[in-house]
Formats: C-alpha cells, sequence, structure tokens
C-alpha cells in the first residue's frame, strides 16, 4: 500500500467545493492545479487520467440524456462539471485506484459514494437536479458501480 498523495487529494477536495457551490467562479483556480497535477503525472498516469475522464463525462452525459441529471440553463454538461470529473479522475488515479484493485468492494464503494456525491452536489449547488424516482437512482448506482471497478482495473497500466 502506497502512501496518501495528501495534494492531490486536498486539491480534489478544495476543487469539488469550488466547482459545485461557485461552479465557473474558480475554474481558473481548478484549471492551474489541474495544469500543475498534468504536469507531475507520468505518461501513462496522464493517459488513464484522462480516458477516465471521458468515461466519466461520457457517463455523465448519458444518464443526463436519459433524464436522471439535468442542469439549469444548460442542455449540455456544464463547464464547471467537464472540469469537476477532471478533477476527479485525477484523485482516482492518484489516490483511490489503489484501493479498488478488489473488484466487488470497488463496485460497492463507487455505487454508494458516487451517488451521494451527486445527492449532495444538487443540494448545494442550486444548478444540478437529480430525478428522484427509483429508476433514476438505480441508474446511477449502477453506472457508478461500473465506474468505480473500470477505476481499479485500469490501475494495472501505470502503477
Amino acid at each position: 500500500m502506497t502512501a496518501i498523495n495528501w495534494p492531490v487529494l486536498i486539491g480534489f477536495k478544495v476543487s469539488w467545493f469550488a466547482l459545485v457551490l461557485l461552479q465557473n467562479q474558480l475554474i481558473v483556480l481548478v484549471l492551474v492545479f489541474l495544469l500543475w497535477s498534468l504536469w507531475r503525472c507520468s505518461q501513462a498516469e496522464r493517459l488513464a487520467w484522462l480516458l477516465l475522464a471521458g468515461v466519466g463525462i461520457a457517463l455523465d452525459s448519458l444518464l443526463q440524456y436519459a433524464g436522471v441529471l439535468s442542469f439549469t440553463g444548460s442542455t449540455w454538461l456544464p463547464l464547471w462539471m467537464l472540469t469537476l470529473w477532471l478533477a476527479f479522475s485525477l484523485v482516482v488515479v492518484k489516490v483511490f485506484s489503489v484501493y479498488l484493485q478488489n473488484y466487488w468492494l470497488a463496485a460497492l464503494l463507487a455505487a454508494a459514494s458516487g451517488p451521494m456525491a451527486y445527492l449532495g452536489g444538487s443540494a448545494v449547488s442550486g444548478q444540478m437536479q437529480i430525478t428522484a424516482t427509483t429508476e433514476a437512482y438505480i441508474a446511477l448506482v449502477v453506472a457508478w458501480a461500473c465506474y468505480g471497478v473500470l477505476s481499479g482495473w485500469s490501475r494495472r497500466f501505470y502503477a
């Protein structure tokens, strides 16, 4: 087990709150943090980071298209949400993936924590809404369980 990468973990938490609470107002500072992190990653980590971000963005786009998620005043994912996926994928690669190598545990952790992050984000952002149906929650749980497994599996390419 490796030591926790505290600068990335703290940077992600600050980025999450900045983007969810203030959307685009602090996006430049988050992008500076992401560029600094990109510079410090190996080529394999960069590739995994960007691929996981792409999968996450595609996943949220699909959830938005299906009506599970919506964003006030936007038919597409807003810029702050795209940036949030870059920040989240960074912390997956640099911190969380080491704990997600057991696929059952990865699926369980992601299935629980992903939808909770969306519920928390929707409660404080004022811009994101989640459809309050059983089907929507099931879609979020399944999508995040799959993302968790993919996150743990991706580690074999850069660790």
